[in-house]
């Protein structure tokens, strides 16, 4: 939203809730400027972004893809958000793609900030989170991930005579480009009919409708992770042998 428009909203909201599009947005400043604007005097925003801290322990570097301008830290936030004069006065950890933080935002300055920020931001102190080391150790730990898949998926290949990927979701464009996954995926089912007859762009598997799977002997490579135990329970008629792609990340 531009502020231009913004003068024909009423600018008394008692809630305004951002779910997973903070980190879409190029213009932040703008759009935080316009949600405080519109916000009442006692009103609360409510964001909830991807955690960086999840993304760096469980190294799930797939969440890292084009739709996504920044990667949201607790201490980022609150910096963030305390030059635009509002507070950030609670925080939750919720399991939201891979792991995900809501916070709690409100105008004053007499807001009290509950314990759950300050613990939240003493927990990303020790763990590193404004060390460039971090950053290296978590880059290096993502090169092991690729050697350890890449073997691990030419040894399934050996053992099966096809592998069928589960789910098309960005989060396997990225994978399988890093990994350079190509031809020991012999294609992907998909259940948004918008995607069959398309490709992974840049190692071009083609994305299909599941009913061209023709016996259960297929190994399900269940690329769509987050959702593993829901794919493996709702699609037993087409396969018996169903594996989460973050299990072949180690030897």
């Amino acid at each position: 939203m531009e502020k231009k428009n913004l003068n024909k909203i009423k600018k008394n909201a008692d809630l305004i809730l951002a779910s997973n599009v903070f980190a879409h947005s190029d213009n932040l400043k703008e759009m935080a400027s316009c949600m405080i604007e519109l916000l009442g005097k006692k009103g609360t925003i409510i964001i909830e972004v991807q955690y960086l801290l999840n993304t760096l322990k469980d190294l799930t570097f797939d969440n890292i893809y084009h739709e996504h301008y920044n990667y949201w830290s607790l201490t980022s936030l609150n910096n963030f958000f305390n030059q635009l004069d509002v507070k950030i006065f609670k925080v939750e950890k919720i399991k939201t793609h891979g792991g995900s933080i809501r916070v709690y935002i409100k105008k004053g300055k007499k807001v009290k900030i509950e314990k759950s920020v300050k613990e939240l931001i003493i927990e990303e102190e020790k763990f590193g989170i404004k060390k460039y080391k971090t950053y290296q150790d978590f880059g290096n730990k993502i090169n092991q991930i690729r050697e350890n898949i890449r073997k691990n998926i030419k040894k399934l290949k050996k053992n099966k005579k096809q592998i069928i990927g589960y789910g098309a979701p960005a989060k396997a464009t990225t994978a399988l480009n890093y990994f350079n996954i190509k031809d020991e995926i012999d294609f992907i089912v998909e259940d948004n009919k918008l995607k069959h007859g398309k490709f992974i762009p840049g190692v071009n598997i083609p994305i299909l409708p599941k009913n061209v799977i023709g016996n259960k002997k297929s190994t399900i490579l269940v690329l769509a992770w987050n959702f593993f135990n829901e794919i493996k329970k709702n699609n037993s008629k087409i396969s018996n042998d169903f594996i989460n792609i973050k299990s072949l990340e180690k030897i």
